[in-house]
């Protein structure tokens, strides 16, 4: 995975500390297509070169923050190696651990949610293409973009931004015209991103799950 968090990664769900008992009354909420606890906790620990953290998460506009003063990390002394190490998790290890949580290890409850399991440990990730299912290959992948700093910096901007130009769009245009004639030369992008785009204004709800156009809506009020 890295030099910190190598082979023989552990994730254990946390529900131990003080304050998390109210988190369990929350609604679970979508994020990337799937369903998630809208504020959590997890251990990471790595019994290949001893590093652990512990890290709340909460989910802000599609993406999972950390909780200000809410990540502890061992296994290092220096602050300069425990700011690596956070860093270092948000490529992969923390990606790989959130995208296992859907998968059965979390359910709804009458009240909120719950954890289904005490600790679980993802495949091995020289062997991740060959082990997982592919849809949670492409959560892994999308879950690397919403744990980053550019997803708040970068990605919602543009997903902002791709989200106007289909409300102003000519209501004529069928919804592949204005992603290929008007969203993907604007924001110079290709096709797959204009669509992950797109999906993600949904989710989000920027856009309705149907092209509304912006000349339509308002002959709607008028009427």
């Amino acid at each position: 995975m890295n030099r910190y968090w190598a082979e023989d990664l552990i994730i254990e769900p946390s529900s131990l500390h003080d304050g998390d008992q109210d988190w369990f009354e929350c609604r679970p909420v979508q994020v990337a297509g799937h369903l998630f606890p809208p504020r959590f906790r997890i251990r990471l620990s790595c019994a290949a070169t001893g590093v652990d953290m512990c890290v709340a998460l909460e989910v802000d506009r599609g993406g999972f923050v950390e909780q200000e003063n809410a990540t502890t990390v061992g296994g290092v002394s220096s602050d300069q190696e425990k700011d690596r190490i956070r860093a270092s998790a948000r490529k992969l290890a923390l990606p790989l651990a959130l995208s296992m949580i859907p998968y059965g290890l979390f359910r709804s409850t009458k009240e909120g949610w719950e954890w289904r399991d005490d600790e679980w440990g993802p495949p091995l990730v020289r062997k991740l293409l060959d082990v997982m299912p592919d849809p949670q290959v492409a959560l892994v992948k999308e879950l690397r973009r919403r744990t980053r700093p550019r997803w708040w910096k970068t990605y919602l901007p543009r997903i902002e931004k791709t989200a106007q130009i289909i409300r102003d769009a000519p209501a004529e245009l069928s919804t592949r015209q204005v992603m290929e004639t008007l969203v993907c030369p604007k924001m110079h992008v290709g096709r797959t991103t204009a669509y992950e785009d797109l999906a993600a204004a949904r989710e989000l709800g920027i856009l309705p799950e149907r092209r509304v156009p912006q000349q339509a809506a308002v002959l709607g009020r008028s009427t």
